[in-house]
């Protein structure tokens, strides 16, 4: 996926997307590896030390996703991050009920449409597939 939008990123709106992502791992009660694989990731990518994922990790249910998304007001950013929560709600194959309501939930707050959280969510699916795909056509491994 696009990574372009980090370089407009503050530090307080890296800080929030990752607290955000954290709460989101949390929110169907099952902490998957992709899951954290993910968060890891990201974290590396957003330039967030591993001291303060770990504190963030350890202070999760202290996390108010909705105070942490208002500190984005750009609507760019806003629909970045409505993909990544796409990309992690997904990203173990099996989208909960909690995850989804927290996306809608994020995406009200930050004036993003229901046919945009659609859109964006059938879009996150389909690049999914199409890596998948290609993987197994080029033998990476089994998908």
């Amino acid at each position: 996926m696009e990574e372009e939008y980090i370089e407009n990123l503050t530090y307080n709106e890296k800080l929030a997307f990752v607290k955000i992502f954290c709460k989101m791992i949390k929110a169907d009660g099952n902490v998957d590896s992709d899951e954290i694989a993910f968060l890891k990731k990201i974290a590396s990518r957003y330039g967030i030390d591993n001291n303060t994922v770990v504190s963030i990790i350890k202070n999760n249910s202290q996390i108010d996703p909705l105070k942490e998304a208002r500190a984005i007001t750009n609507r760019t950013n806003a629909l970045e991050l409505v993909k990544e929560l796409c990309v992690l709600a997904n990203i173990n194959d099996d989208l909960h009920d909690a995850e989804l309501d927290m996306i809608i939930d994020i995406a009200h707050l930050l004036n993003v449409e229901d046919d945009k959280v659609i859109l964006i969510n059938r879009w996150v699916l389909d690049s999914m597939i199409l890596n998948r795909t290609g993987r197994i056509i080029m033998e990476k491994n089994n998908g």
